[in-house]
């Protein structure tokens, strides 16, 4: 009995003895918090190795500066389309009522005093341009260059805009001339001084005697009191308005009409000819449209006809001369309006204007 509870004190000796040394070796998991941060210790009794987990790499994302106000996108606005204003137009009459009713035929020279010769012609285009009979023409139709004097025997004929019978123009009336510049035209070349100043103005008379002759001498025949109804109503005369508001552009279309010759050497009707606006002789250099000129087919007669803005039917020019020849191309070469206005003031003291 008593070896068997020495045998058991022993064993509970032997297992006292095992847990205690079990207990000094085994490893304790501490888990330990500092400052807010945890961390895994593994101590061991000999030493001790602090394994503290990885921390997370924090970006610091610093806070937004106060932003600017943002600024709106600059608006685009897309062009207004501007319809260019319309072109208003000189008379509720059409084309052709203005030109049958203004454009005539001049012819000037010496008439002997019983009207048996009418000597040194010259024929040319006019215009009537206003109420009371006044004609705009070239100082060289009027003007004879060798006896230095003016032609003091004028006639207007006309023959009808359009003209599809081809009747020869009629006899209506005498005119005076009123004014011309003294200036004797300078260059008979192309050239920016040739026939600047080539104006006149003449102004209608009275109709023909009975008697007269002047018919048969220009083989012709006097107007009918139909005739006479296109031109005027008790006195006062149809006239071509000018277009005050037209300013020139190059490549513009122009009409030029005159009582041009055909190819028979015949001026018996008005011709109407569009032609291209290319370019201005500047005279004074004021770099200001003064003498147009126009690509057109201008014949001999033309001279003292009129330049015609088509969308208005207004004038704005009187044609002087063309070119042809050995000269630089072909144009019908028209005094502009706004200089004929001022040169006429200089020289004439006639306002256009005024009119």
């Amino acid at each position: 009995m008593i070896n068997k509870m020495i045998k058991i004190l022993i064993i509970a000796a032997l297992i006292f003895t095992a847990f205690l040394i079990y207990t000094l070796l085994s490893p304790r998991l501490v888990i330990k918090n500092e400052g807010g941060k945890t961390n895994f210790e593994l101590k061991l009794a000999t030493t001790t190795l602090v394994l503290p987990l990885p921390e997370i790499e924090t970006i610091v994302v610093p806070a937004p500066e106060k932003a600017a106000p943002a600024r709106p996108a600059p608006q685009i606005t897309a062009p207004k389309l501007i319809a260019p204003a319309p072109v208003k137009e000189v008379s509720s009459k059409s084309f052709e009522e203005l030109v049958n009713g203004s454009l005539i035929q001049l012819y000037c020279g010496y008439l002997s005093a019983n009207e048996t010769n009418f000597t040194s012609i010259s024929r040319g285009t006019g215009i009537i341009i206003s109420s009371k009979g006044e004609i705009l023409t070239n100082r060289h139709i009027i003007y004879d260059e060798n006896m230095k004097k003016a032609r003091p025997d004028c006639f207007v004929l006309k023959s009808p805009f359009p003209n599809s019978k081809s009747e020869k123009p009629k006899i209506y009336y005498s005119a005076d001339i009123i004014s011309y510049p003294l200036t004797e035209k300078i260059s008979e070349t192309f050239s920016k001084d040739k026939y600047y100043n080539d104006f006149a103005i003449l102004k209608v008379n009275k109709r023909p005697a009975a008697e007269s002759k002047i018919a048969q001498l220009l083989q012709t025949s006097y107007a009918t009191d139909e005739d006479y109804a296109i031109m005027e109503i008790g006195g006062v005369f149809n006239y071509l308005p000018i277009d005050w508001a037209y300013n020139p552009k190059n490549n513009d279309q122009l009409i030029t009409l005159g009582y041009g010759i055909d190819a028979a050497h015949i001026a018996n009707q008005i011709t109407s000819t569009v032609g291209r606006l290319s370019g201005n002789i500047d005279i004074n250099e004021t770099r200001k449209p003064q003498i147009l000129l126009i690509e057109s087919n201008a014949t001999q007669g033309f001279s003292g006809g009129a330049l015609i803005n088509p969308k208005s039917k207004g004038l704005i020019g009187l044609i002087s001369w063309i070119t042809s020849g050995d000269e630089i191309g072909k144009y019908t070469v028209a005094i502009f309006r706004d200089f004929l206005i001022e040169m006429m003031l200089n020289e004439l003291d006639f306002n256009l204007k005024a009119l």
